[in-house]
């Protein structure tokens, strides 16, 4: 079997717990294009398919490469 040496690792960007902070992030990150993932907490990926919205919180994750630059984007407008 051949080995992928093309493997990205992501690295979690946030931890969000309401869906507002996740559209402001989400935006944000589209804007300056920089790729993520959504990252749902357990059932809620299921939820979020079902109702829309997940009450379990969830992960962004982004490249490494891309960490740095997505966390000055969102210090300018977030206060942890």
């Amino acid at each position: 079997m051949r080995k992928n040496t093309d493997q990205i690792k992501l690295i979690k960007l946030r931890s969000i717990a309401n869906e507002i902070e996740l559209s402001m992030i989400k935006a944000i990150l589209d804007e300056n294009n920089i790729p993520y993932l959504i990252k749902d907490h357990g059932p809620g990926g299921h939820m979020r398919l079902i109702g829309g919205v997940s009450l379990f919180g969830t992960d962004i994750m982004v490249a490494e490469a891309d960490v740095d630059r997505a966390n000055s984007l969102l210090e300018s407008i977030i206060v942890d």
